[in-house]
């Protein structure tokens, strides 16, 4: 059975919190000034994970599809649904490129996912919906800690797509709202956390090492990673 690098990054990886953050913040602003309606709405949240999004968008919709190929994490999310009494979800376990919906939804979100890495995906992401919410990356995401890893063995960031859905919605002429956040924040980790956490990443880079070949790159009893990146909105 193929491994779910998903699956091993679920314990570790960041879950719903009822305070917004800062992106999640200034994105409501934005659904809120162009009047985006939720109210009465079935919604489909592709690459939902933990339910970071998807639990403060069940909240405002009818019904909510949460689909994700990582059955761990959408363990997690049933979790905190439960936890919070919310029962207007549906979960899905699949890849977006396998997935055939059944319906066409009113809304399609999709938030820091790789899901959309070629056109015929975006082209399915289009006709999913009648209204779409898409953030991604604007540019790499640079980390103090990564880059001379990734540097030292050769790895390039598969996750930012110089062709990706801004550029496809450009070459349909499919009219779009576009808003750019910079984001810079510190994350402080255990030596064997942060080795984990790189280990993970050059994995799903396709290059498999073990601790003591990073061990020279993180030598620190605590790590701090600087991180910094810009994430684009798009509204079509």
């Amino acid at each position: 059975m193929k491994t779910n690098l998903w699956d091993q990054k679920a314990v570790n990886y960041p879950r719903y919190s009822p305070k917004l953050n800062k992106i999640q913040s200034k994105s409501f602003d934005i659904f809120k000034t162009l009047k985006l309606e939720f109210k009465g709405k079935n919604l489909i949240d592709i690459g939902c994970g933990t339910g970071v999004w998807t639990l403060h968008l069940a909240k405002l919709c009818q019904k909510l599809s949460a689909l994700d190929s990582s059955k761990a994490m959408l363990e997690i999310l049933k979790q905190d649904a439960k936890a919070l009494s919310l029962n207007n979800l549906s979960f899905i376990c699949d890849e977006f490129k396998n997935y055939a919906p059944k319906e066409k939804f009113d809304l399609a979100f999709i938030s820091m996912s790789p899901a959309l890495a070629d056109e015929s995906l975006c082209e399915k992401f289009l006709n999913l919906a009648h209204k779409h919410i898409y953030l991604g990356w604007a540019s790499k995401r640079k980390s103090d800690m990564l880059e001379p890893i990734f540097k030292a063995f050769g790895v390039k960031n598969k996750i930012f797509y110089k062709k990706d859905l801004e550029h496809f919605l450009k070459q349909r002429q499919v009219p779009f709202y576009k808003k750019v956040f910079s984001e810079t924040r510190s994350v402080e980790r255990s030596k064997d956390e942060a080795l984990q956490n790189a280990l993970w990443h050059l994995q799903m880079s396709g290059l498999k090492l073990d601790t003591k070949a990073l061990e020279p790159f993180i030598k620190n009893e605590r790590v701090k990673e600087r991180i910094s990146s810009k994430i684009k909105l798009l509204i079509f």
